[in-house]
């Protein structure tokens, strides 16, 4: 199978991942603004791999102009399309500070957010009115105590599963060190409420494999049947892997043997970790990140399989990365799905601020989540779309280039009129940055249109460059869920269509 962007395309993207209830989708009648594994030890409290969440404040009214209290935020349940807070957008924090390896969950119109400890919290919690925003913390902790068993300082990466319908108990799953020696394990704790507090259950560890160097990154999993599963990582650098155990009917014991399902590939950065399964497009998709947290080079990427033990076939290159976000986002990764009812989001972490060594600041992101088959699709995260595999139409031809992207291009280079017609995938309705590399080495200006799904189309001028040089020209347009045809058609001059890049 090759997991690529399907047809005339080919796709790449990047970070580190937690499994954890599934974000909703972003519904975008209303658009605003464009949009770990070895964990050390702040001072009283542990800045590393565990899920967390946003928050999100609003502007400040100005001081020369006073004006009424802001209206309250509707809740989603309340409208007929999802809310989008004010400000919002796909690339920047909706929790700015301290709130890592964040995880959602919605309950009666709320979105509560977890999140790796912070400064002042085992556990951070947040809430909102929709899953961007804004996000207000909660005051206190959302865990009530550290088991027995556990040191303070090191709890990371929460996971919050609901109770089953007519149940009252929610499961949290954590990291946490172990107090008579140095490594990592998964506890469980419940309570009735999801804003906790949590109460660990005593007697030992859920989970805790010490001849590979402990767990941590719990991430749940339910079936449809019911049936209970509880992903991880294996925590010794090289031993490092993603495990999948089945848990007991009420999710507070292992009731099987763990099974090793995903290891570091050649070409991943140092590690695997922050697992986080859904079930898409009739396959299971497991998103995980690698490298390490504390750096930009962390990312996340996915793998598919027919059986949830797998075999997991890897998808080529990452799916969010820094490089891929422009810088803009930095060390994106321990993902968590957002189911919703209008769709799925991608809830994350990416890194606000090193702190010197491997202590960093991570706030917490959300961005909408498309699915193509099993292949996700993530706004604000770029998709790239070769043109030598797109339609050709006219005299429009493929070209071999060996400095292009892919190896090759297409050129609307005779008449008017020749035409290069791209599918392009957005995962919700929305304006777009819609980027074409292109030369232009006929020494004389060139145009082209650029028309979505055959409505009106708009020019875009391709200035001169030098032989074998390559540049690009960003235009936006408003692109339809799913599905479209970005119809790139020659006007004057020459030119050469390397690829189309959308984010």
């Amino acid at each position: 199978m090759d997991l690529r962007a399907r047809g005339p395309l080919s796709s790449f993207g990047g970070p580190h991942g937690r499994a954890g209830a599934p974000v909703s989708a972003l519904a975008a009648l209303v658009v605003l603004a464009g949009l770990a594994g070895m964990h050390a030890p702040h001072p009283g409290w542990a800045d590393a791999g565990g899920r967390s969440r946003p928050q999100a404040g609003r502007p400040a009214p100005s001081a020369k102009t006073p004006r009424a209290p802001a209206p309250p935020v509707p809740s989603p349940a309340q409208t007929a399309t999802p809310f989008t807070a004010p400000g919002y957008s796909p690339v920047k924090p909706v929790i700015g500070d301290y709130f890592a390896d964040p995880t959602v969950v919605k309950v009666a119109g709320t979105y509560y957010a977890y999140g790796t400890n912070s400064p002042d919290a085992m556990m951070p919690v947040a809430t909102a009115p929709s899953p961007t925003g804004p996000w207000t913390r909660r005051p206190g902790d959302g865990l009530a105590r550290l088991p027995s068993w556990a040191a303070p300082g090191w709890t990371w990466a929460p996971e919050v599963v609901p109770p089953r319908p007519g149940g009252r108990t929610y499961l949290l799953y954590f990291s946490a060190r172990r107090n008579d020696r140095d490594m990592q394990c998964i506890g469980v704790a419940t309570s009735t409420s999801p804003a906790g507090p949590f109460v660990p259950l005593d007697g030992g560890p859920l989970v805790c494999p010490t001849d590979l160097g402990g767990a941590i990154d719990p991430a749940s999993y339910i079936a449809e049947d019911g049936t209970r599963y509880l992903l991880y990582k294996t925590d010794a650098r090289s031993k490092a892997a993603i495990y999948l155990v089945r848990l007991t009917a009420d999710g507070l014991r292992p009731a099987g043997p763990p099974q090793r399902i995903l290891g570091r590939g050649a070409g991943e950065p140092v590690l695997v970790e922050a697992p986080d399964l859904v079930r898409r497009g009739g396959k299971y998709v497991l998103f995980y990140s690698a490298g390490w947290y504390f750096d930009s080079s962390y990312q996340t990427r996915y793998a598919v399989a027919s059986s949830i033990e797998g075999p997991y076939e890897k998808a080529a290159g990452p799916l969010l990365s820094t490089g891929g976000y422009g810088g803009r986002v930095r060390g994106p990764g321990s993902v968590d799905v957002l189911a919703d009812a209008g769709g799925d989001y991608l809830v994350f972490h990416g890194i606000r601020q090193r702190l010197g060594g491997s202590k960093v600041n991570r706030g917490m992101y959300v961005a909408a989540l498309g699915w193509d088959g099993a292949r996700p699709v993530v706004r604000g995260a770029p998709v790239r779309y070769e043109a030598e595999r797109a339609r050709l139409n006219g005299c429009a031809t493929p070209l071999r280039r060996p400095r292009a992207s892919g190896g090759g291009a297409a050129g609307p280079s005779g008449g008017p009129g020749c035409s290069v017609d791209v599918a392009v995938f957005a995962p919700v309705a929305g304006r777009y940055s819609v980027r074409i590399q292109y030369a232009n080495w006929s020494g004389g200006r060139a145009r082209l249109e650029v028309a979505v799904n055959g409505a009106a189309p708009a020019p875009v001028s391709l200035r001169r460059t030098k032989k074998g040089s390559w540049t690009s020209a960003t235009v936006q347009r408003d692109l339809s869920a799913g599905w479209n045809t970005l119809g790139l058609r020659r006007l004057d001059g020459g030119g050469q269509i390397d690829y189309v890049e959308v984010r």
